[in-house]
């Protein structure tokens, strides 16, 4: 189903909840050519993919159930730049986990991310953004089991408990030296590598798991970030 059919569906549809009460999603209008293009100004370099853009002509997003807000215009709303520097945040659960559509340098329409803050993993969420407005059909038609509520109540535990697609610097280094430049600013054994580069839906890494603020920063082109490992305090090494 195409992108404004799933939304002309959405807002013409009634449904019911895990409770079993009836809802409604509240539509905001969409925007005008001349509050396109103002919008326009923010994003990588000023331009808004037509796919977007037709969304935004019919609707800036909704609120609802499980997805307190979806916005299509929230573009650089999402705070973790070292995950995603250029984002939309296509939706929040008011219990700071994020669904964000990542943008490329160019304005193209990258992938779609989960971003969970307990615990702290980013996931591959979708390919597309249509494909994460499918999914969101499935969720609103079945709100007990859904791919949503999968990613929220098992895959994010299961990501952080193996810490997902993350490998020490050292060892990436042997199989992907063409990361070489990049990686050599990052000195000594206290780092490691997310490589997101070939994740399939439901991959995805557990940037929190060394430590809070810890230091991450993206590969400009790539689907990589580098990870610091938080270093154990006297106590910590002592008893670990």
């Amino acid at each position: 189903m195409k992108n404004l059919e799933i939304i002309k569906k959405l807002r013409g549809a009634t449904f019911t909840d895990e409770d079993g009460e009836e809802y409604d999603l509240d539509f905001q209008a969409g925007l005008t050519d001349s509050e396109v293009k103002d919008l326009s100004n923010l994003f990588p370099s000023n331009i808004i993919d037509i796919e977007l853009v037709e969304i935004l002509k019919e609707t800036r997003g909704w609120e609802g159930y499980g997805l307190e807000q979806v916005d299509f215009s929230s573009i650089g709303q999402f705070g973790f730049l070292e995950l995603s520097p250029n984002s939309i945040t296509l939706g929040h659960d008011g219990f700071g986990n994020f669904w964000i559509l990542d943008i490329l340098d160019d304005g193209t329409l990258g992938q779609v991310y989960y971003a969970c803050h307990d615990p702290a993993v980013f996931v591959k969420y979708s390919d597309t953004l249509n494909e994460f407005l499918n999914g969101l059909i499935e969720f609103y038609e079945s709100p007990s089991e859904n791919y949503l509520n999968e990613i929220h109540d098992k895959v994010v535990f299961d990501i952080w408990s193996s810490g997902g697609s993350i490998f020490e610097k050292e060892a990436f280094v042997l199989s992907n030296k063409e990361f070489n430049k990049f990686l050599s600013e990052f000195e000594g054994n206290e780092w490691v590598v997310a490589d997101m580069r070939k994740a399939k839906n439901k991959d995805g890494f557990a940037w929190g798991k060394f430590g809070p603020n810890n230091l991450t920063k993206r590969h400009p082109n790539e689907l990589i970030w580098v990870i610091k490992k938080k270093k154990k305090g006297f106590f910590a090494r002592l008893f670990s």
